[in-house]
């Protein structure tokens, strides 16, 4: 069994003979091989490289295929900074209104930056390692957190006080079919999942979920259940007091964070949806190989897990996190029983 075989089997609740693990790790990877985070940010070639030789260096059973979470802001024009050795960034929103959302257009991804890096970086990828490994590529965000990423949290938080539903869902339909859009032509590069994050979610109550968040990740499912893809979701934070309405999107897996037990997520997610987590980002940086095997461990033991279910952190890693701990994570997992 390869860590293709390993990862899709776990997914279906399958019988394994290990758990399989891969992480979320871009400027981890930079930082471990030398890579400046400009470069990997900028070029398709170096991006696909960076994660295929971190991957080897690590051991991991697959490959997280992203830059960062402002790709939809530079596809809709919105101006970006990409320092030598950090994260991009933007300092500035791409409207100040949603009521002006009707300036902009779906972009088509093959053909606009940052979105074409990625599609481009994907499909070298799975080109070279996607008969063996498992290749997650992140879409960016879901549609509310993108609708935040288009005027600015905070102020997308008060409109939702604020101004008309009417205008808000015309707004959150936009955004969702940016987020199709480019989920589309994601799955078009062979990918064997895909995932988008929608850590704003996790800022509002139930009802404001089922209003205003639910139906549009519900499109987004729907969109992409045809397709021979698996669908993830990732949203940051405590999301315990939702988990369970996700149970009406079609999608495949869900990402936990270090804030709900796993064991919680299991029982509140259906168990047609494998998680993927949620080891604590910041105990794996800043804590030894022998504690972070342990708490990997842990989170095993924690359910009894034999399948249906990925090591990883709950979160990115974090840039200064050690090889070393990495590895200890990827053993751990190794020595589970399936």
């Amino acid at each position: 069994m390869n860590s293709l075989e390993r990862v899709q089997k776990s997914i279906r609740g399958e019988r394994i003979d290990r758990i399989p693990c891969f992480p979320i790790s871009i400027a981890s990877s930079c930082e471990i091989l030398g890579v400046k985070q400009r470069d990997y940010s900028l070029d398709p070639d170096i991006l696909a490289d960076t994660l295929l030789q971190f991957r080897e260096k690590a051991g991991f059973d697959g490959i997280y295929v992203s830059r960062d979470n402002w790709v939809y802001h530079q596809a809709l024009g919105g101006s970006m900074i990409f320092p030598e050795n950090d994260e991009p960034y933007s300092k500035e929103t791409i409207l100040s209104n949603i009521k002006d959302f009707q300036k902009l257009t779906v972009p088509d991804p093959w053909d606009t930056p940052g979105m074409n890096t990625l599609l481009r970086a994907a499909e070298k990828v799975v080109r070279e390692a996607g008969s063996d490994y498992y290749i997650q590529a992140n879409i960016d965000t879901g549609p509310f957190s993108l609708a935040g990423v288009i005027v600015g949290l905070e102020k997308f938080l008060m409109d939702l006080m604020t101004e008309d539903e009417g205008y808000i869902q015309e707004f959150l339909a936009f955004c969702t079919d940016v987020v199709i859009s480019y989920a589309k032509a994601m799955m078009e590069t062979g990918v064997h999942g895909i995932q988008f994050g929608d850590a704003s979610a996790s800022l509002v109550g139930k009802d404001l979920f089922a209003q205003f968040v639910l139906p549009w990740e519900k499109k987004v499912g729907e969109a992409c259940s045809s397709h021979d893809c698996d669908l993830w979701i990732h949203i940051c934070g405590k999301t315990d007091q939702f988990l369970s309405l996700l149970n009406q999107i079609d999608f495949q897996g869900f990402e936990v964070d270090a804030k709900v037990p796993m064991t919680l997520a299991r029982t509140l997610l259906d168990n047609r949806i494998v998680i993927k987590g949620n080891l604590d980002t910041t105990f794996l940086l800043r804590e030894s190989p022998e504690a972070v095997y342990a708490a990997s461990k842990d989170i095993i033991q924690s359910g009894g897990f034999t399948t249906g279910i990925i090591g990883s952190p709950g979160c990115g890693v974090p840039r200064m996190t050690p090889l070393e701990n990495l590895i200890a994570m990827q053993r751990a997992f190794e020595d589970s029983p399936g």
